[in-house]
């Protein structure tokens, strides 16, 4: 009999919690307080450079015995890469802190936001070698040479 009214009472409360749940409007993730900034217009003759965002680019490995592939991407570009090779590994792209599992069967696959110029490593961590670079160059002509020659600089 205890057990009877114990179980009507937890249904009730299962009914009461459901509709109240149901009154309640959902929250975004920016419902909280709002603030607004006032920037400076631009002034009379003055031009505001505004910069694209970056592009997505798609770029795929493939793992050869003494191939280096490149990936160029510009600063600020999204990569997509994926890494396909015929043997099982793990492949890392230390400088971003990211590692994968490889198989023949399921490519590693990396999305990446080139948000700092240089070049970048992409190396199979059992067979300790590298297998690509990523040189993501900052598109801007003359400022010191290419993000790669400036690391080739850097090594000497």
């Amino acid at each position: 009999m205890a057990a009877r009214r114990l179980l009507i009472l937890m249904l009730v409360l299962l009914a009461v919690s459901t509709v109240a749940a149901a009154l309640v409007p959902p929250q975004g993730e920016d419902s909280g307080t709002t603030t607004r900034t006032r920037t400076k217009p631009a002034e009379r003759g003055e031009h505001v450079k505004r910069t694209p965002p970056g592009r997505l680019v798609e770029r795929t490995i493939r793992v050869a015995p003494n191939a280096i592939a490149r990936v160029h991407v510009r600063l600020d570009d999204q990569l997509a890469l994926t890494v396909r090779s015929g043997v099982a590994d793990q492949v890392a792209v230390p400088a971003f802190g990211q590692i994968e599992d490889l198989t023949p069967e399921a490519p590693a696959r990396f999305d990446l936001l080139a948000d700092q110029a240089g070049v970048f490593e992409v190396r199979l961590v059992d067979a300790k070698r590298t297998i690509g670079r990523i040189v993501v160059t900052s598109g801007k002509a003359g400022a010191g040479g290419s993000a790669e020659h400036q690391a080739r600089r850097r090594s000497q």
